[in-house]
């Protein structure tokens, strides 16, 4: 009788261990799914800002009667390593023209000389007509920063003309190479 018994709890201690187990698998599954749906959806709030560029280029204009302006030109802003960062520039024109940005200079003052930054330049220029009082943000240089390179300030120099004559002389733009986080690499 008393061996029935010792089975019968073997078998009921077994259950309740399988059961306790499928359920911590289930819920631990449950919250991997959860964080990463919530971390993910954070992160891809840093996706709106290039939604938020041209408000950041308008609130310059507001503050600079230049002809140009350029992101980078105010606050340092940060690129990201292993992937392609874009320079915008706004136009404050009157009238129609063909406007050409270039870059003059790619520097560092932080990252190793031996490193090629001007290889990093994908885009060097940029040509299109503009509209009289058409504000909007144009994709004027564009840097493909390797995933390897070293993080450091990087100053950027360029040039802009209008109908072939220059319309500003050098602006300087400042920007921060930065990694991406390792939560966002993890998760999204």
């Amino acid at each position: 009788m008393r061996a029935i018994i010792g089975k019968k709890a073997a078998i009921e201690l077994s259950m309740t261990t399988i059961i306790v187990i499928v359920l911590s698998i289930v819920l631990l599954i449950l919250g991997f799914v959860f964080v990463r749906s919530i971390m993910c959806r954070a992160i891809g709030f840093t996706d709106a800002i290039s939604a938020k560029v041209d408000g950041e280029i308008q609130r310059l204009f507001e503050s600079s009667q230049d002809d140009i302006v350029c992101i980078g030109s105010g606050e340092r802003v940060t690129m990201t390593p292993g992937q392609e960062n874009i320079i915008r520039c706004a136009f404050n024109v009157n009238s129609r023209g063909n406007y050409r940005v270039t870059l003059d200079d790619i520097s560092s003052s932080d990252i190793d000389p031996r490193e090629n930054i001007r290889s990093w330049v994908s885009q060097d220029s940029w040509n299109n007509e503009i509209s009289p009082n058409d504000q909007s943000s144009q994709k004027v240089i564009r840097i493909n920063i390797p995933e390897d390179a070293p993080e450091g300030s990087l100053n950027i120099k360029i040039k802009a003309t209008k109908d072939s004559k220059t319309i500003t002389g050098v602006k300087d733009l400042d920007f921060r190479i930065t990694r991406q986080g390792v939560i966002r690499n993890v998760l999204c």
